[in-house]
């Protein structure tokens, strides 16, 4: 069993969220384990929405930095709800969509309320709302899906990177063309209509649909309901969402929890995690505890993780590199620095990651690829910019970030490496570089050294690459 202390207490916190400083570590390794990963998952759907407008000013520069800036400064500064807003970039990069296609801010502010509101919830109607979704509609083109003319790219996706994958764990096939296109006639008649996600039915094709095994499913309005080949209406639960659901892998296995947890782990812990790991956390998921009529409770299976002893293993401590919003909104939580936010949508971009533009329908890259010469050197001047930061945009407070009554630099240096957490990891000749750059100094009252010495300090220690991974 794994010992709740403040290490484990600070991993937690820099993976469900983005980073805490050591005072914070330690409030949350004072409950025990069970109650703080409870606080973190038990938090009920918001239905806060970030500014956006739709209509003719859809590409209003203004308009879209004022959206990007308001979810970066949301989750920078989320405390009961960190989780929420780690899950909302999580489902942002898992069902992609991106501004520059939809070109519509409002549709993309929705799309992220959604994610806030029940990306916590039942994975069933997540999926539901977001074939329903504005945003969705019209970046895959399922506003344009109809009986005489299907387009196959959302049911294509929604097969391949939202529910099942193309291969089971062990290489084989999920789907063959054919359920490609049985989905995607099965999907046939929604359009937007003022802003929201509408079913036409004298768009849809109503003819029988065969799915993985030999099942006829029609699709109807509203819920995806379904009619058997005889025209008889099925319960509302038997619908095309229930028949990914119900899919089944090579082994007789559910293939969607496999699939959402492995990626899920893989987010929060590290790469390829084996299949009995993958089955350990997805029990509760598929037993559903949580009682929600849809099932597969996506905070059951946040909690298996969080509760897993492997979570706290050396290698999910090391192995993945943060991307830039773990890396930045880190950084800022770490040193008890502030911001408005509105810089900081230029300086993820400039590191990779465009808030809500994702480069495509498989997301951003993620691992080792953050860490290109190019990008890397966006982190150092991300760094810089936060270690000189005295406006409203990004503001540090030197003072706030060391205590002042210390007699030596070694003790400054210990200090900064501690408050982001990095302290057992850096080795000994970084770690002696960085006091040698202090050139002896021993008055940390004196502000020359405060606004010089200390703030370079921090610039170089946001730059270790112990400080690139958790």
């Amino acid at each position: 069993m794994v010992v709740w202390d403040e290490e484990n207490a600070a991993h937690l916190l820099s993976r469900a969220g983005f980073g805490s400083d050591p005072k914070e570590s330690a409030k949350y390794a004072k409950l025990p384990q069970s109650f703080a990963v409870d606080l973190l998952v038990n938090v009920k759907g918001s239905t806060t929405r970030g500014p956006g407008k739709s209509g003719a000013d859809a590409t209003d520069v203004d308009d879209r930095a004022a959206l990007k800036a308001w979810w970066a400064k949301r989750m920078v500064k989320a405390r009961s709800r960190r989780l929420q807003e780690k899950m909302c970039l999580f489902w942002h990069d898992h069902f992609a969509s991106s501004l520059s296609v939809v070109k519509n801010n409002l549709y993309m502010a929705m799309q992220n309320a959604t994610f806030r509101y029940v990306g916590l919830g039942s994975f069933h109607t997540l999926v539901f709302e977001i074939t329903r979704d504005p945003a969705m509609l019209d970046f895959l083109d399922l506003k344009l899906s109809t009986k005489t003319k299907p387009n196959e790219n959302y049911g294509r996706e929604l097969m391949e990177l939202f529910v099942l994958g193309v291969k089971d764990l062990l290489g084989v096939d999920n789907y063959t063309q054919d359920d490609v296109e049985q989905i995607t006639k099965a999907l046939t008649g929604w359009q937007i209509v003022n802003d929201v996600g509408s079913f036409t039915d004298s768009r849809h094709d109503h003819g029988n649909k065969t799915l993985f095994a030999g099942k006829s499913y029609q699709a109807g309005p509203a819920d995806l309901g379904v009619v058997d080949p005889a025209g008889v209406l099925l319960a509302p639960s038997t619908n095309v969402i229930d028949a990914l659901f119900a899919h089944r892998d090579s082994t007789g296995a559910l293939t969607m929890p496999r699939f959402l947890g492995k990626k899920l782990w893989e987010w929060f812990a590290y790469p390829n995690p084996s299949t009995t790991l993958v089955d350990e956390i997805t029990a509760a998921f598929i037993a559903n505890p949580s009682g929600d009529p849809k099932g597969f409770v996506i905070r059951d299976l946040l909690r298996s993780i969080f509760m897993h002893d492997e979570f706290y293993s050396a290698q999910a401590k090391s192995s993945t590199v943060k991307n830039p919003c773990e890396y930045a909104f880190h950084a800022i939580r770490a040193l008890k620095a502030k911001t408005n936010g509105k810089t900081l949508p230029d300086h993820l971009d400039a590191m990779g990651m465009d808030l809500f533009d994702p480069p495509g329908v498989n997301g951003w890259g993620h691992g080792l690829s953050w860490l290109s010469s190019g990008l890397f050197l966006a982190r150092m001047n991300f760094a810089q910019a936060l270690a000189a930061g005295r406006d409203s945009d990004l503001k540090l407070v030197p003072s706030k970030v060391i205590d002042r009554t210390s007699q030596n630099a070694s003790e400054v240096v210990d200090q900064i490496l501690a408050s982001l957490g990095v302290g057992a990891e850096v080795p000994s000749g970084a770690r002696q570089a960085l006091i040698d750059y202090f050139e002896g100094a021993t008055d940390f009252l004196d502000p020359t050294v405060l606004e010089q010495k200390v703030r370079g300090a921090v610039m170089v220690a946001l730059s270790l690459p112990e400080f690139q991974v958790h």
